[in-house]
């Protein structure tokens, strides 16, 4: 791939090149807390290449966190030297989508408790039906464990979402797979959104339920307005991922589906299907605690919840907010 003189200009470079092509890198400075600015672009997904740089410590990991929150990212951590060659060529081939690698100088993280080396590589969930993530040492720091302890809790629902006879260990927790045993081997996954925060999260989900055991092909993945109304009722377990926009609206690519929702009430029985809510909101848009903000917040994930129920849909699990 093609390196660049910044984060921008690779971001440029990668969305007029073709979606498979090689990456467009760009080496960013450590001491330039790039965190931020990874989240604006990883979303956009692409083929970007990006390395960070640690030339002194104490070395922060925080941006290669936030970036194996993204679904379809190749992200290392890994000390300058021989190694880092093999992890950077392994980045290099990822074709999924972008790539993070943190390289820090070895005096940078030499007695640092906290360093954590590892990489995250999605093609072990697919080829080998691993875990993505892999630790080069014994040691992982906490905000790391947090996350893969978020992800294994994710992979275990999507588990236990599986017919009781393809489920691992299905005699095992019992509680958690009570009135999921008749769900069925596929999965729908709906979000509208208009920053794209409400489209990860779906992926994120995505990514977990193939990891959990489901089918890749069993796992579909799209906009509220790609999905017929008609069919919704033949789907066994539907989960929505909805944004707010505007004065508590459905975003652009969601308004379709959500007035031909509503003109089916009444011609459309859901008893079969079976599904789960997350809705995002800013509660500080209106003001924390105003009335706007208690009415405005995450209004259309409430608003189809109810329409949902209203239609005899299943509530897998208590319907899911972020802030």
């Amino acid at each position: 791939g093609d390196l660049h003189k910044s984060l921008d200009a690779a971001v440029a470079a990668c969305g007029a090149g073709e979606p498979t092509g090689p990456k467009c890198w760009a080496v960013v400075d450590a001491a330039a807390a790039p965190a931020q600015a990874l989240q604006k672009v990883l979303s956009a997904g692409g083929q970007l290449g990006v390395v960070i740089v640690a030339q002194s410590g104490p070395v922060s990991q925080m941006a290669v966190l936030r970036a194996m929150e993204y679904s379809e990212v190749y992200v290392a951590a890994v000390e300058l030297g021989a190694g880092a060659n093999e992890v950077l060529r392994a980045a290099a081939s990822y074709a999924g989508g972008p790539s993070v690698v943190l390289l820090a100088a070895p005096a940078a993280v030499r007695g640092d408790a906290q360093w954590t080396a590892f990489t995250y590589d999605p093609r072990r969930e697919d080829a080998e039906g691993a875990s993505a993530f892999q630790a080069h040492g014994t040691e992982v720091r906490k905000e790391i464990q947090a996350f893969l302890s978020r992800e294994s809790l994710l992979t275990l629902v999507a588990k236990r979402s599986l017919p009781a006879d393809s489920a691992e260990g299905a005699g095992e927790g019992d509680d958690l797979t009570q009135g999921l045993a008749d769900a069925s081997k596929t999965v729908t996954i709906l979000y509208t959104s208009d920053t794209g925060h409400a489209e990860e999260c779906a992926k994120a989900v995505a990514r977990q339920c193939r990891n959990g055991g489901y089918a890749t092909s069993a796992v579909r993945c799209g906009t509220l307005d790609s999905f017929d109304v008609g069919a919704l009722a033949s789907e066994s377990l539907v989960v929505f991922c909805v944004a707010t926009a505007g004065k508590g609206e459905f975003p652009g690519n969601g308004r379709g589906f959500w007035e031909k929702l509503n003109a089916r009430v009444g011609d459309v029985s859901l008893a079969g299907t079976k599904y789960a809510m997350f809705g995002l909101g800013d509660s500080h848009y209106w003001g924390k605690g105003t009335e706007d903000s208690r009415i405005n917040f995450a209004k259309p994930a409430r608003d189809l919840d109810a329409v949902l129920e209203q239609l005899g849909g299943q509530r897998l699990i208590p319907t899911g907010y972020g802030d």
